[in-house]
């Protein structure tokens, strides 16, 4: 009983101090897409005096958010109301971001594993996987690790939580530029067809515009490219224009839905179907020293529920 109240009375400080962090935030910000985060194959049992270090499941790649991980454990013990402090890693590849000695989050003891971590576009952009490792210097080991409360763990003080447990990566809904694997820019030879990826992993808007100059000493002379849009082989969006900087007025402009199902590394496909050399093709100005071509960038914009 006394386990409830101190669970209570904890909860609802973390309550209030979760609705004062939304109410502080800049007027006008849309509230980010959420997207419910697991942990490989638990829940875990740490042995006492050992370490062991998992994948944290349904980080998206390349974009920038805020993670936030509720981490609860049990101490092996017959002896009631003992709890183990553990230490606590955020890793994402070999770099660790976070580190904290802390307590079950349904522990009456202080501090508690609430583990926060802001993620910008470079630590987004950054390879490797998300982790989390987890040393027991403690003399008991420790079972029920997870960074969720799985349906099997019937604690009565984990389920008495008046917030429950929630691990999850909160996006960011700005805006962001789009831009094309590998190396960049990219020469079309005559009547030839080339593919680069580019890569989204939430739902939202796409918007590609594209630059490329013709290869001839003739100034001014622009040719229009096919340019395709696939996911997992199927087109899901084409269109036939010139260059951004060209004067025309069909230049090369695709925008489209991307839904959450559809989030992951997408094709261009671009048909030279002339018989000049094209050169310069990219999806943003980059380094391309002509002045004639503005300062542009193509644009994702995920979508926030």
């Amino acid at each position: 009983m006394q386990e409830h109240a101190t669970t209570i009375l904890f909860t609802l400080v973390r309550t209030f101090v979760v609705v004062a962090l939304f109410a502080s935030a800049t007027p006008g910000t849309a509230l980010a897409s959420r997207i419910n985060l697991t942990l490989q194959d638990a829940p875990l049992t740490v042995l006492k005096q050992n370490s062991l270090t998992k994948k944290i499941n349904g980080i998206p790649l390349n974009t920038p958010g805020r993670i936030e991980l509720d981490i609860k454990w049990h101490a092996m013990t017959l002896i009631p109301m003992v709890f183990t402090k553990l230490k606590v890693e955020l890793l994402h590849g070999s770099s660790v971001l976070v580190t904290k000695e802390c307590y079950s989050v349904h522990s009456p003891n202080t501090p508690r594993c609430e583990l926060f971590a802001g993620v910008d576009q470079a630590e987004a952009s950054a390879p490797g996987d998300w982790k989390l490792r987890v040393t027991n210097n403690s003399n008991h080991d420790a079972n029920g690790f997870n960074i969720l409360r799985e349906a099997t763990d019937l604690n009565p003080a984990v389920i008495a939580m008046i917030v429950p447990m929630a691990s999850f990566f909160e996006a960011d809904c700005s805006a962001r530029s789009l831009r094309l694997f590998g190396a960049t820019p990219i020469t079309i030879g005559p009547s030839a067809t080339v593919e680069s990826s580019f890569a989204t992993y939430v739902a939202g808007e796409v918007h590609i515009k594209a630059k490329w100059h013709t290869d001839t000493i003739i100034p001014n002379v622009f040719k229009p490219l096919k340019v395709e849009v696939l996911f997992n082989g199927t087109v899901i969006k084409s269109d036939f224009g010139y260059s951004i900087h060209a004067g025309k007025l069909s230049k090369l402009n695709i925008r489209f839905n991307a839904s959450a199902n559809q989030s992951g590394t997408w094709k261009l496909r671009v048909t030279n179907n002339h018989e000049t050399r094209l050169t310069g093709f990219d999806i943003e100005k980059g380094n391309d020293a002509n002045p004639f071509v503005p300062n542009f960038k193509s644009i994702f914009t995920p979508s926030c529920n």
